[in-house]
């Protein structure tokens, strides 16, 4: 009987006008130890999550293994699963992502690894449904991509240590589904272009080094507006952070998290400042300073 673990970063989408292209994986992560058995399905779950996902065959981790033997042609038996949670559930860092990407991982090493990186990417861009997460969670770093006729084209960045990411994670969530739902079908030419003239300096700035072009960079007029009006008080927030020196802030994927980039000199001090005021402000929320994942998900044994 096959054993494997595998360890999936987080991960943080569009950041800004990237929308649906751009992510960095970051330094958070959840544990996932697979295990077969003669028959039967087995979950537990630890880290906060416990107690409100499913331990059955509807959990993402089950269904994205039960898909990958599907695709391996292989027969699936009884399955024990552990899976020690610690990135938040619908706040937009990635959890369904880590979820596919991580069952994918384990079930290709219970199988004797027949299918390549590239091939898994695609498999977690079609089950995901777009590619920013997952490529950014399997990658590591700063990835752009792009999935298309069910391939995948990417390119993936080290992120240095002088760039530090800021979470602002909200005690609510709002599903992908629902941020989507906001979202109108058509859009003007000056907005479309608008976001190709950001998402394309946010590369620069990043692949650079420059980032003091991110201040410009990742505004958006794709996503956010529509998705800002779950936020409340993003605006006071949004206004804080440009004030206390944030390089740029943005809503993480399908939010609520809000992320401010902060060169890595400043960041102590900013995490003081903002510590203080969300203390005030929004005592509930939890902020995180944390740095970029440049590995992406790895086998642990």
């Amino acid at each position: 009987m096959g054993r494997a673990t595998v360890r999936v970063p987080a991960t943080t989408a569009n950041l800004g006008a990237g929308f649906d292209s751009l992510g960095v994986a970051l330094k958070l992560y959840n544990y996932i130890e697979a295990e077969e058995t003669g028959a039967g399905l087995s979950i537990e779950i630890s880290g906060g999550t416990g107690n409100f996902l499913p331990t059955d065959e509807k959990n993402l981790v089950y269904k994205t293994m039960k898909y990958f033997y599907e695709q391996a042609g292989k027969p699936m038996g009884g399955l024990r699963l552990k899976l020690e949670n610690h990135i938040p559930v619908t706040r937009g860092l990635g959890s369904s992502s880590a979820c596919i990407v991580g069952g994918l991982f384990a079930a290709n090493v219970l199988c004797g690894e027949p299918f390549s990186m590239r091939e898994l990417m695609c498999m977690a861009a079609k089950l995901e449904g777009h590619s920013d997460n997952s490529t950014a969670a399997i990658a590591g770093g700063f990835t752009i991509s792009v999935y298309e006729k069910e391939d995948i084209f990417y390119y993936s960045h080290p992120v240095g240590e002088d760039l530090k990411f800021v979470l602002l994670i909200p005690d609510f969530a709002v599903t992908t589904k629902k941020a989507r739902s906001t979202l109108p079908g058509y859009y003007p030419l000056r907005d479309v272009s608008f976001n190709i003239s950001h998402a394309a300096l946010t590369v620069a700035a990043i692949l650079s080094g420059e980032y003091e072009n991110l201040l410009c960079a990742v505004d958006d007029r794709i996503h956010e507006p529509y998705r800002k009006t779950f936020i409340e008080g993003y605006q006071k927030i949004h206004n804080r952070l440009k004030s206390y020196g944030a390089l740029g802030t943005y809503i993480s994927g399908s939010g609520p998290t809000m992320i401010s980039l902060v060169e890595g000199d400043d960041a102590q001090d900013f995490m003081a400042d903002m510590q203080e005021y969300m203390q005030k402000s929004h005592p509930d929320w939890k902020v995180m300073l944390m740095d970029a994942d440049n590995e992406g998900v790895k086998r642990l044994n």
